[in-house]
């Protein structure tokens, strides 16, 4: 009998929780809530797994591969800096207004003068200046900077130049830093511009300078005058380099035909000459 006492009251309370829960079911907030609480949980799932990836990538001190658009892995790390076609040249000094100019670039075109003014004279001999001598006015060392973005592909102590820095711009491009005290960069490294690289010094080869920095520009292997293209564009002086060797090969072009036509006519009238009456 309380058998059958207790079958009966569990099934009447089953029903009843069975009537509750469609009761619930029934009022029309219930399912909304229902799946903004699904929508709450696998937000919250993707949110931390997204946090989870990033952490792993900011522990990473070298940096990390991924795939780029075009499915051509990209290393990111350290970035390499390269000439920016805004960029113009400037002159590798900190400070413009406290260097003076002791040494001038030979130009084939200048007044005697100039071309004197512009000899170095080394071990009994004269040698024509291939770029431009800083100094200060006191005599004092001074900062050395990168008149241009790029990469070092030189940087050692030579016994007679002093320490010597070349950066490589592209383009043919190369500047070139003599007479320095010391080296703040290494081969190899990459420089943005106005990044100090080293220190003006002495040097052998230019002695009577003292304290300086010796400056090149260089295009292609020929050295060019720094002083036509500060504030100008690395585009202007590869244009300007590239018209000025056209024009020399033009050049050589009409003195070898006016030597060929010299030498036919020479020719000609030995020709004339010999000929038998």
């Amino acid at each position: 009998m309380r058998d059958e006492e207790k079958n009966q009251s569990s099934k009447q309370s089953n029903e009843v929780n069975k009537f509750n829960v469609q009761r619930f079911l029934r009022k029309k907030w219930m399912l909304p809530a229902v799946y903004l609480g699904a929508a709450a949980i696998v937000l919250s799932a993707f949110f931390l797994m997204q946090n989870q990836d990033n952490t792993a990538l900011e522990s990473d001190p070298i940096g990390v591969t991924q795939p780029s658009g075009d499915g051509i892995e990209v290393h990111e790390g350290d970035a390499i800096p390269v000439t920016s076609a805004n960029e113009v040249i400037k002159m590798p000094v900190a400070n413009e207004s406290e260097v003076d100019i002791v040494g001038y670039f030979y130009d084939y075109n200048a007044s005697a003068e100039e071309q004197q003014a512009a000899l170095v004279y080394y071990n009994n001999m004269y040698y024509q200046n291939k770029g431009i001598d800083l100094a200060q006015e006191n005599g004092e060392s001074f900062e050395v900077t990168a008149a241009l973005s790029g990469t070092v592909v030189k940087a050692e102590k030579d016994p007679l130049l002093g320490h010597v820095i070349e950066i490589n711009h592209d383009n043919g491009v190369i500047t070139h830093y003599h007479s320095l005290e010391g080296l703040e960069v290494e081969e190899g490294s990459s420089v943005k511009q106005g990044d100090i690289i080293g220190r003006a010094g002495r040097n052998l080869y230019n002695a009577e300078a003292d304290v300086h920095v010796h400056f090149e520009i260089r295009h292609n292997g020929e050295a060019v005058n720094p002083l036509d293209y500060f504030n100008q564009s690395l585009e202007t002086l590869v244009d300007e380099s590239h018209r000025m060797d056209e024009d020399i090969a033009s050049a050589e072009e009409d003195v070898d035909g006016a030597k060929d036509a010299e030498d036919d006519k020479e020719k000609n009238e030995e020709d004339e000459e010999v000929q038998p009456e």
